[in-house]
């Protein structure tokens, strides 16, 4: 089937963006530019023409020409008593997608105060254009998760087959957070979020390509994919098209297998050898970001730039939803000294706020213990 996008902005430049992120095709998305109007109107016109995904600019009050200042609003807004309506009307749910320019993006929105779970997805404009393919295809992968979702709605029971798990493995989902945080959400678009929150995007149940990579101490796993599907590691479930991630326990069967230990004992480069020999990949060892080495022990993805990291060269970061089930977020010294993690909003947490201090003047020659 082909869903029905709409882009709403206060200007017809905008116009582009909806052309451009467009998959033409009988199973794409066709999206229209709609110039902002009245909030009601917007709503009662969306729900009314049955709408499947929604773009917003979150800046929807600029343009005074667009809409009389006494009535603007901003995307949050907007989507708040979009969500509102979809409570009472789960069949009609659909993804809203929050597209805007990048200065705006860092300067208003902040996800946790200004738009606490309003959004599916978050992209800026300049990013959006210059990764036009992914970005069309993620938006494509949540209209269908969407449909999925809204298919299995009424059958509590059938949410766990959004996951495509075997039967003896459904424990791995069946736990407590996770079984409320399903069950009790009342809109199909907060079952997604639940989804993205605390699965897609946290590391713990399902790992990303850069928490595989850091898990095998290699510094790309291409490699090594089709290794890791034949294995079964890779993840098919709901929204598994737009993100690709592969199952933890699966991975960790497979690891103790190769390594025939816990591969977090093993430095890079004893662990690419190892992958060199026994998949017949050619894959180079992880290098840390502090000190150029191979030799470390990585055990995770830096929270801020994505790495392979040590414990040893890393700090906590306050993070006080972790779920039970997953793991908690890491930063390395060298985002810590460069002041990176500022600029993707990651706080230190206070157990590790001396230990940053003590990064921020270190010197990266200095000679260090192996």
């Amino acid at each position: 089937m082909t869903f029905k996008g709409v882009f709403i902005d206060d200007t017809v430049e905008a116009a582009q963006y909806a052309e451009l992120l467009s998959t033409p095709g009988k199973n794409g998305i066709s999206i229209e530019y709609k110039q902002v109007t009245r909030a009601t109107e917007l709503v009662d016109w969306i729900f009314g023409n049955k709408i499947d995904l929604v773009l917003l600019d979150f800046r929807l009050d600029e343009n005074p020409d667009a809409l009389d200042p006494q009535h603007s609003y901003l995307g949050s807004g907007l989507a708040q008593l979009l969500r509102d309506k979809a409570i009472n009307q789960p069949n009609l749910d659909f993804p809203i997608v929050l597209v805007s320019a990048e200065n705006k993006f860092e300067k208003y929105y902040y996800p946790d105060s200004t738009a606490h779970d309003l959004f599916d997805r978050t992209y800026g404009k300049e990013f959006a254009i210059e990764n036009t393919q992914a970005i069309s295809n993620q938006l494509l992968d949540i209209c269908i998760g969407y449909k999925l979702i809204k298919t299995n709605w009424n059958i509590d029971s059938s949410r766990f087959s959004l996951f495509s798990l075997e039967n003896n493995e459904r424990e791995i989902i069946e736990n407590q957070e996770i079984r409320l945080g399903l069950s009790n959400a009342g809109a199909p678009h907060l079952v997604a979020s639940f989804i993205f929150r605390n699965l897609i995007d946290r590391p713990g149940i399902l790992f990303s390509d850069e928490d595989i990579a850091a898990r095998l101490g290699v510094k790309d796993i291409e490699p090594v994919v089709s290794f890791l599907k034949k294995k079964g590691v890779l993840y098919n479930g709901v929204f598994s098209a737009g993100w690709r991630r592969w199952w933890a326990h699966r991975f960790n069967l497979m690891a103790e297998e190769v390594f025939g230990r816990r591969p977090t004992t093993m430095s890079g480069e004893e662990r690419a050898n190892i992958i060199n020999d026994k998949m017949g990949a050619l894959v180079k060892p992880a290098e840390s970001r502090w000190n150029k080495s191979s030799r470390e022990k990585f055990a995770f993805a830096c929270a801020c730039c994505s790495f392979p990291t040590e414990i040893r060269h890393s700090v906590s970061a306050f993070d006080p939803n972790t779920p039970r089930f997953a793991q908690r977020k890491r930063i390395c010294w060298d985002c810590v000294q460069t002041d990176k993690n500022l600029l993707k909003k990651l706080e230190v947490d206070d157990i590790d706020k001396i230990i940053a201090s003590q990064v921020k003047h270190k010197n990266r020659d200095e000679k260090e213990p192996e």
